[in-house]
C-alpha cells in the first residue's frame, strides 16, 4: 500500500475515527483504526463493536492496501506533523509517513487487517434528514440528562421520535428529564422511536455541528442499528451504531400536568447564585435550598465541614411560600442549556417534580424544550 494525502485530510480522519475506538479492550485491535487505500481515496475506520466511524477523505493512491495503526499513538504523531504532503506506505511490516517534503519520517507497528471487526453494512428501512445543526442543539439539549448506571440500560441512550408534525429527543436518568422537539415532517424515523445510546449520539453531534450537508439518519429493519451520515467539505462521514433494546419508559406520563405555581427569573442570575452556593454543598448530594417567595428568591447551602453560603435575587412567584432542596449540577446544566434571558419554573410542593422551561420563544421558533427535575429532600421539608 502506498499514497500520497494532505496532512490536514489525515488528521481529521483519524481523529473522527479516533472518537468511537475503545479506551481500553482486551482485543488489540480494537485499539486500532483501520487505514484502506482505494481508487475513490482513503477510509479511516474505528470501532468498539458498538459503535463504529468510517471517514473518507481524498488522496492519490500508488497501490491500494490496508492496514491496521495502534489508533491514539498514530493520530498523536500525525497531528504534530507540518501541514503539506504527506506519503504513506506499508513496507516489511511497518507503515511508514514520510512528511516536511522528505526531511521527516515516522514508522508505525501494524497490525493484520484482516482481524480488524467486520464494518456493519447498514441496510436502513427507514430514513430522514435533518440539518446538522439542528440534531447537534436536540443532542445538545438532552444527552445530558441520560443515565450512566447499568441497572436500566434503556436509560443509558437519547429516545429519538419521529412524525409527520415533529421531531423529539428524550433523556432521563430517573431525577431530571429533558425533552427538546422540533416541527417538520420526519414520520421517516418512525413513531415508535429508537434508543440511540448517548456516546453514540454525542459522536454524531460533534461530527454534526461541522456538517456541510444534511446529516442523513437510517435505521435498520430490525431497528436495532442506526447509521448517520453526512459530509464535511470534502470528507464524508459515517457513524454506525447498534440500539438499545427494550421499552423506553412512558416519559408523559412523569412530566406533571398540574403545577399550578409559577418562579420566574433570570437565567444567569440563578447560574450564578447556584454556582457560588453549591460550593458549600455536600459533595455527595450538591443540594442547595430554593427559599421562594412572592418577590425573591433566596439560594442557600449549609454543610458542618464547608460552610454555608446565601444569595438572593430578584423573581417573581405566584404561590404560598416554599421551600425545595435540589441537585446543584442537575440545576446548572439544564439551566445552561437553556438559551432564554428568563426560566419559568412550575411547582407545585417540596417533594413534587418541577418543570423547567424557557421564557419566550427559543432562537428557533418551530423548536420546543421542557425539562424537568426530582427534589431532594430537605432536612425539615414539609409538603
Amino acid at each position: 500500500m502506498e499514497l500520497t494525502i494532505q496532512q490536514g485530510d489525515l488528521a481529521f480522519a483519524v481523529a473522527r475515527a479516533l472518537g468511537s475506538v475503545a479506551s481500553k479492550s482486551p482485543l488489540p485491535l480494537l485499539s486500532c483504526v483501520l487505514i484502506e487505500a482505494e481508487k475513490g481515496g482513503l477510509r479511516v475506520t474505528g470501532t468498539d463493536l458498538d459503535v463504529t466511524t468510517s471517514v473518507r477523505v481524498p488522496c492519490t493512491v500508488a497501490s491500494p492496501g490496508k492496514v491496521a495503526i495502534p489508533a491514539r499513538h498514530f493520530h498523536e504523531v500525525v497531528r504534530k506533523m507540518p501541514k503539506g504532503t504527506l506519503t504513506l506506505a506499508v513496507r516489511n511490516g511497518q507503515c511508514q509517513v514520510d512528511y516536511g517534503e522528505g526531511k521527516g519520517w515516522s514508522r508505525f507497528p501494524v497490525q493484520d487487517p484482516a482481524e480488524f471487526p467486520r464494518i456493519p453494512e447498514l441496510k436502513g428501512e427507514s430514513r430522514v434528514t435533518l440539518d446538522g445543526a439542528t440534531l447537534s442543539r436536540l443532542a445538545a439539549r438532552t444527552t445530558y440528562s441520560s443515565s450512566t448506571e447499568e441497572t436500566r440500560p434503556q436509560l443509558n441512550g437519547v429516545l429519538l421520535l419521529g412524525t409527520e408534525k415533529g421531531l423529539t429527543f428524550v433523556a432521563t436518568d430517573g431525577h431530571r428529564l429533558s425533552r427538546a422537539s422540533r416541527k417538520g415532517s420526519y414520520a421517516g424515523l418512525t413513531a415508535q422511536g429508537i434508543i440511540v445510546p448517548t456516546r453514540a449520539l454525542q459522536t454524531v453531534s460533534r461530527t454534526a455541528e461541522e456538517a456541510t450537508s444534511p446529516v442523513e439518519i437510517e435505521v435498520a429493519a430490525g431497528r436495532n442499528q442506526a447509521g448517520f451520515s453526512t459530509q464535511v467539505g470534502e470528507y464524508r462521514v459515517q457513524i454506525i451504531t447498534r440500539l438499545l433494546e427494550g421499552a423506553y419508559p412512558n416519559y408523559e406520563q412523569v412530566i406533571p400536568k398540574d403545577n399550578p405555581h409559577s418562579l420566574t427569573a433570570r437565567r444567569d442570575d440563578l447560574i450564578q447564585a447556584i454556582d457560588i452556593v453549591a460550593s458549600h454543598a455536600d459533595n455527595v448530594t450538591k443540594q442547595v435550598r430554593f427559599s421562594v417567595r412572592k418577590e425573591d428568591l433566596g439560594v442557600s447551602s449549609t454543610t458542618q465541614e464547608l460552610g454555608a453560603g446565601e444569595q438572593k435575587l430578584p423573581a417573581g412567584y405566584d404561590g404560598e411560600p416554599l421551600e425545595i432542596g435540589y441537585n446543584a449540577g442537575y440545576l446548572l446544566e439544564i439551566l445552561r442549556c437553556i438559551p432564554t434571558e428568563q426560566v419559568l419554573f412550575r411547582l407545585k410542593t417540596s417533594l413534587s417534580a418541577g418543570v423547567i422551561e424557557p421564557v419566550g420563544a427559543l432562537p428557533q421558533s418551530e423548536e420546543d424544550l421542557l425539562c424537568l427535575i426530582m427534589p431532594l429532600r430537605l432536612p425539615d421539608a414539609g409538603t
